[in-house]
């Protein structure tokens, strides 16, 4: 009986001091709980069908300048919607990089929602286009996403982005920082929330205190993880530049585009196997984007010989975008009348513009249109 008073005592002990805790939480560290959260939730998860975190509705602010909102469902994908099961939507599966996954924009902005928006305006609910883009990958990530994950989806048709780092990204120091398995290794120190966890942080100061205190320790590890395979190479842009543009024929430099090929070539038979259309799109460098002093379009020509040897479609936005705008109206850039121009530089044509090199809203917009088109035609 004794023993019993004491348990009672002392949990009468716990709820007073935990409600007084809970008070001077509400006096000292109260505030909206939301804008808390919404900073920095961008992650990575090895489960659902992409590899990006689920149940996402994030405010990012990477870039402070550029601020967008991330929203992700319930498998990992950056859609709003859930999956369709229906048997009469074609599902069409979006893989690359950042272009793909749209860098700075919202989730209605960047092409494989636009892809969708335009197919449906001639057979409304027929598509659903699924946006399992990842910054930082390159087609041997997005190969073994494909391999792991992608085909579950089961998609009727299967869009692969490039851009023109993804020769340069085949480099051992950018597979150190970028490769899907480094990206992946900080899904585990990303936290995830339930349904009670929500009711905390929506109701209770001291679980917000709790949360902030977890969210510099997680910040901590992950800035430590990063710390540890951050390249330092001297002369990356420059090296970007030689491997991609300038000497791309250099014995040093030819694994790196031999490695693309192979790769190419395994999707594409992979696909192939199950009957699966692939459609390549081509992102330009907007150093490539001037007609005069522009760098050359040697990953387009090549990309172009690689897609007719194995049959696939095709699609080069660089021509498309010089039809379409200009740099400040596609890439999210502006002239900067005051900025220096080294004349002898190779990238001269476009050192008077600043900014970020990614697609803008209207870049997307047009990359969607031009694939509506190019898939209209297969089908």
């Amino acid at each position: 009986m004794r023993a019993v008073r004491l348990v009672m005592v002392n949990s009468v002990v716990l709820v007073l001091l935990a409600l007084a805790l809970e008070a001077g939480a509400r006096l000292v560290l109260w505030r909206s709980p939301q804008p808390a959260l919404e900073q920095g939730a961008f992650g990575y998860n090895r489960g659902g069908y992409g590899d990006l975190l689920p149940n996402l509705n994030s405010l990012e602010t990477i870039y402070a300048l550029r601020p967008y909102r991330l929203v992700t469902n319930s498998v990992g994908l950056r859609n709003t919607e859930e999956l369709n099961d229906d048997p009469a939507v074609t599902r069409i599966l979006a893989v690359g990089d950042s272009f793909t996954y749209g860098f700075y924009v919202h989730n209605e902005e960047a092409y494989p929602a636009r892809l969708q928006e335009v197919l449906e305006q001639t057979r409304p609910g027929r598509y659903q286009v699924l946006n399992a883009g990842v910054p930082g990958y390159t087609l041997a990530d997005e190969l073994a996403y494909l391999k792991e994950k992608g085909l579950a989806l089961a998609p009727d048709l299967v869009v692969l982005g490039f851009y023109t780092n993804d020769i340069f990204d085949y480099m051992p120091a950018m597979r150190q920082y970028f490769a899907r398995e480094v990206l992946l290794a900080t899904a585990a120190l990303a936290p995830t929330e339930g349904p009670l966890a929500r009711s905390l942080r929506q109701h209770s100061a001291l679980y917000n205190g709790l949360l902030l205190l977890r969210g510099h320790l997680s910040a901590a590890q992950i800035a430590q993880q990063i710390s540890q395979v951050t390249p330092t190479v001297p002369g990356l842009e420059q090296a970007y530049h030689d491997i991609t543009f300038l000497k791309p024929q250099a014995a040093e430099h030819q694994g790196y585009w031999q490695a693309y090929a192979r790769d190419l070539r395994e999707m594409a038979a992979l696909l192939a196997e199950r009957d699966v259309p692939l459609v390549l799109v081509a992102f330009p460098d907007l150093n490539q984007f001037p007609q005069e002093g522009g760098m050359p379009a040697g990953p387009q020509a090549f990309l172009q010989q690689l897609a007719s040897e194995l049959g696939i479609a095709y699609l080069d936005m660089l021509p498309i975008f010089r039809e379409a705008g200009d740099i400040q109206s596609l890439y999210l850039m502006y002239h900067d009348r005051d900025k220096p121009v080294n004349a002898s530089a190779p990238d001269a044509a476009v050192q008077p513009y600043t900014g970020d090199g990614h697609l803008s809203m209207y870049g997307h917009l047009v990359t969607a249109r031009a694939l509506a088109a190019v898939i209209a035609g297969l089908e």
